[in-house]
């Protein structure tokens, strides 16, 4: 014959001990199981019916863990079904069913809350939002529907707003490294090439009138002239620094001025 001997409240759950003749065993519950089983101090518990009490109890921690899990953040359904696979727990609906009760499994909003924050305020494109929501289990047709809040004055002020933020640390870079550091930039933050190239020019000429690319070209040309008359070249000098100056980023018409404008010869 089993007895509920004490119960203690602990936080958002309940301290419960059960006797047994001599032998006493603690649980941590939650205020629903002793609601659902009417344990309150004093009552007597056949054993059949502690046998059940106790598989409820062991569910019920599990279902805590759980709880506890989609309380930190949203999740979505892929999230908490990876969680119930690293708890190994059996029942999975049991846990399911009591989430969509109180409202925290549902794609469908956790979808439309993500994509406001990512549009809104960490300022993602489009592609980085789609990846991200996909990897979280979230199927397509949803992401689509929930993306039609991106429209083009919102993606070209977000483009905007990582454009300005790079260029701030571009300097002393050539012409076209610039222009490629600004698009990668952009790429990595989920926009497409299309989208960003229209947008930069403003951008890249702030970038490049911070530096003097011409004394810039000047020193690196000095180091491959170096490198020129160390080594047995085939290509003349003229051919072998314009190839390697455009490799670095260096327009070809700042190039051919540098070449003109110097004593170097191809002799």
């Amino acid at each position: 014959m089993y007895r509920v001997k004490n119960l203690v409240k602990k936080g958002k759950n309940y301290q419960l001990t059960i006797e047994n003749n001599d032998q006493e065993t603690t649980f941590n519950v939650s205020e629903d199981l002793l609601v659902e089983y009417r344990l309150l101090q004093g009552k007597v518990i056949e054993e059949n019916q502690f046998k059940i009490i106790e598989k409820a109890i062991n569910r019920d921690s599990y279902y805590q863990k759980v709880l506890k899990f989609a309380l930190f953040k949203p999740r979505t359904k892929k999230e908490i079904f990876a969680y119930l696979d690293k708890l190994q727990v059996e029942e999975y609906g049991y846990y399911l069913t009591k989430l969509e009760k109180m409202k925290l499994l549902d794609d469908d909003s956790y979808t439309k809350n993500f994509v406001h924050e990512a549009v809104f305020f960490k300022r993602f494109g489009p592609r980085k939002i789609r990846e991200e929501l996909r990897l979280k289990g979230i199927k397509i047709e949803l992401i689509n529907e929930s993306l039609t809040i991106y429209n083009e004055v919102q993606l070209q002020e977000n483009i905007n707003f990582w454009l300005e933020k790079k260029v701030k640390s571009l300097q002393n870079k050539p012409f076209y490294k610039t222009q490629k550091s600004l698009i990668d930039f952009c790429m990595g933050k989920g926009f497409e090439y299309e989208d960003i190239s229209p947008l930069i020019g403003n951008f890249q000429s702030e970038a490049i009138s911070k530096t003097n690319e011409l004394n810039l070209l000047s020193k690196e040309a000095s180091h491959l002239l170096d490198k020129y008359q160390k080594k047995d070249q085939k290509q003349s000098l003229n051919q072998f620094l314009i190839t390697k100056l455009l490799a670095k980023g260096y327009r070809y018409d700042l190039i051919k001025k540098y070449l003109e404008g110097s004593q170097l010869s191809d002799e």
